[in-house]
């Protein structure tokens, strides 16, 4: 066989699994699609069990979406029973209503990373994007989670940084903040033209960054990491502006989403990816009520792989992760 024929997928291919717990949320951040909230039901315990125990040993898990994991009245319970299936287990959080119940949970279950959301440094910008006053509420979590960990190996603790037209200013402030509480990384993520109207919730302007813009950012960001000591910052461009590689808009075909990740929303849809997250859009079946082997083999899903290998996906085309510029994917990590 040509070693640029495409192999034929197995489900053991599938190596991250993306599993929406809820879409409630208690914030409407202008960077998210509020428009699906309370679209559908939280994830069942019963059906949560059905999934993981498909998942090969050592799968990375992913328990985010569009809504706050913290508000899944399960949500340890469903940790604990997935790092007992071997996987790797971790999800991005608000982290403005974790219990310290919850928190001593994910100590004891052995959450393997916790990823705060955190693009704010003040109380007054984290209230412009997230539409709520809880910025206060964040810090002090924040807090109270490393204060809970203690010596204790894992969660592994990473602040995310969503990089907007507006962000980017107080990145220094949050750089600061993540050092002194002792956070283990910080990561920054851009928010760029995703090809999709302009979320309703998004300031006058928008958030997304243009070229201009983003260069602008970037340096900004890049002279602020340079002075970070005892966190690791993870950034999605390069650490010298002269990198040729600073003005790379990136080659097409650089997703892996459709050969080694699947996304699930909480009632069960399986979905392309965290860009074609709405079953009304795109679908290939419910993980609730047919094997996840079906569905990723089926015809539909092997059809959109091959759509997507020609390039003629056009949600794609306008995707900065088609190019590899939304973020920088760290997993050296591997499953304990």
């Amino acid at each position: 066989m040509d070693e640029s024929t495409p192999k034929d997928p197995k489900i053991d291919d599938l190596d991250f699994v993306y599993l929406e717990l809820t879409v409630k949320c208690n914030l409407r951040c202008h960077f998210c699609d509020n428009s699906m909230r309370n679209l559908y039901r939280d994830v069942p315990v019963d059906r949560f069990h059905f999934i993981i125990d498909q998942l090969k040993p050592g799968a990375r898990l992913g328990l985010h979406g569009l809504g706050e994991p913290a508000l899944h009245k399960n949500l340890v319970e469903l940790i604990g029973y997935a790092k007992q299936r071997g996987l790797y287990v971790y999800f991005n959080s608000n982290h403005t209503v974790t219990t310290d119940d919850q928190m001593r949970g994910f100590v004891d279950s052995g959450l393997d990373e916790l990823r705060i959301s955190m693009s704010a440094g003040t109380a007054e910008s984290f209230k412009a994007y997230a539409g709520r006053d809880l910025y206060d509420k964040l810090i002090e979590r924040t807090r109270r989670m490393v204060e809970i960990r203690g010596t204790a190996k894992t969660p592994l603790l990473r602040a995310v940084f969503v990089l907007t037209t507006q962000s980017y200013k107080e990145f220094s402030k949050v750089l600061d903040f993540a050092q002194e509480v002792g956070l283990d990384e910080l990561q920054v993520q851009t928010f760029l033209n995703w090809g999709k109207t302009r979320l309703p919730d998004e300031p006058e302007g928008g958030c997304a960054l243009e070229d201009e813009e983003l260069d602008r950012a970037r340096r900004a960001v890049v002279e602020t990491a340079k002075r970070a000591t005892g966190i690791r910052v993870i950034l999605p461009f390069p650490m010298d502006p002269e990198d040729p590689a600073w003005h790379d808009q990136g080659s097409s075909g650089r997703c892996q989403w459709p050969f080694n990740a699947t996304w699930i929303t909480a009632d069960g849809h399986v979905t392309p990816c965290c860009n074609l997250h709405d079953p009304r859009q795109i679908n290939f079946g419910s993980a609730f009520d047919q094997s996840l082997e079906q569905i990723w083999l089926n015809e539909a899903y092997q059809e959109f792989r091959g759509q997507y290998r020609a390039d003629s996906v056009e949600w794609c085309r306008e995707c900065p992760v088609h190019y590899g510029r939304f973020k920088s994917y760290t997993y050296e990590r591997k499953p304990t």
